[in-house]
């Protein structure tokens, strides 16, 4: 199936014991500092100093969220390797150049409150394979005898989900209130078309992305955070500093 017919989901095909996949790389794209701003021919939002500090401090607070729920269910002894947590923002036009040709598999979950937006939890192909595998042991006692190619996505949307739900369930006692999401949607595509879609579908320009690493398991994934921007600058403008202290 070629890439252009895909659509925004798993191919069926192969999501356990993937062939080595010799083109994805573990190389994360260069980003300019480029959070947004407000100039004379600039509409993006200008967000204070202090706002900032509260949303570094917020994409900490996730990454220690992820972290948790990869240790409950794929493994009780897991290292995880994460990376800071990066806040950038792009316009639509410029994602198909900034972002990867290579296939990710994972799943899109959208924010519904207390604003709009989604996460996507992304991992390599080869990655997702091993994740899915890892998920099916914990959950089947002879899991070898029973995988399927719609059983191996199940499992890799379901981590998905937890992974992006661990990252904002963080983020309620912050914004004093609970985070509703909507159902996963599994996904599989080009890093750069999966990207478009989303700021091409909503009015996004900032946001946050995470790296998560597990090396004993082969499993690398990056969650992307999209909030709605307008409304999400607003929330967390009613933040002050005096939360990262807590």
């Amino acid at each position: 199936m070629d890439a252009a017919d895909r659509d925004d989901e798993f191919e069926p095909a192969k999501p356990i014991d993937a062939p080595a996949d010799s083109t994805d790389t573990d190389d994360s794209p260069s980003h300019a500092d480029s959070l947004p701003r407000t100039d004379d021919d600039d509409d993006r939002i200008w967000i204070p100093l202090d706002t900032i500090a509260v949303l570094n401090w917020l994409g900490d607070a996730g990454v220690d969220g992820v972290e948790e729920r990869l240790g409950k269910v794929l493994a009780d002894d897991l290292t995880v390797q994460t990376e800071q947590v990066r806040i950038d923002h792009a316009e639509s036009e410029v994602v198909l150049s900034r972002f990867g040709a290579e296939d990710r598999a994972g799943a899109r979950v959208p924010l519904r409150k207390p604003f709009a937006g989604h996460v996507l939890v992304l991992f390599p192909v080869k990655s997702a394979n091993a994740a899915a595998s890892l998920m099916l042991e914990r959950a089947v006692e002879d899991a070898a005898s029973v995988v399927s190619t719609e059983m191996g996505r199940d499992a890799l949307t379901e981590l998905c989900n937890m992974m992006a739900n661990g990252f904002v369930d963080e983020w309620a006692t912050v914004f004093d209130t609970p985070f509703d999401t909507g159902t996963p949607v599994a996904v599989q595509n080009p890093e750069m078309t999966l990207l478009h879609r989303i700021f091409s579908a909503a009015e996004i320009g900032l946001y946050l992305t995470a790296r998560f690493r597990i090396e004993e398991y082969g499993i690398d994934a990056t969650v992307f955070v999209f909030p709605s921007e307008a409304e999400f600058v607003t929330r967390l403008s009613q933040v002050g500093p005096e939360v990262i202290d807590r």
